[in-house]
């Protein structure tokens, strides 16, 4: 059985302007008061953002509450991508043989023959 607990979850939107974001969590209070102090003038234009009941769970020693996961962006996906692509290809050189003075010899910038 997991350990659980009531908290209050401070949430605002990412656009403070005009409030056409979304929701994300920006505090976490054990008590209403302190959660409706740090909600303070940190909603949209100013006003006081929202405060919500919640009951979180106790996890490997930590208590896990909403978080907001940030998405890839598109050039992130492409780096991901590059950065499989290389990490595959050094594990090959390395079942291949090749030591890490090898790899590091071969991206060393220098004198190079055609």
């Amino acid at each position: 059985m997991s350990e659980t607990k009531t908290i209050y979850v401070v949430w605002t939107n990412t656009d403070l302007t005009e409030g056409r974001g979304h929701q994300v969590p920006i505090a976490y209070a054990d008590s209403v008061a302190t959660a409706a102090r740090l909600a303070k003038n940190r909603g949209v234009m100013g006003s006081d953002a929202d405060c919500r009941r919640f009951e979180a769970v106790k996890h490997g020693g930590h208590w896990c509450a909403p978080v907001s996961i940030e998405p890839p962006s598109e050039d992130d996906k492409l780096r991901d991508e590059a950065n499989a692509r290389k990490a595959a290809a050094l594990a090959k050189a390395r079942q291949l043989g090749l030591t890490d003075d090898d790899l590091e010899a071969l991206q060393a910038k220098g004198y190079r023959t055609k």
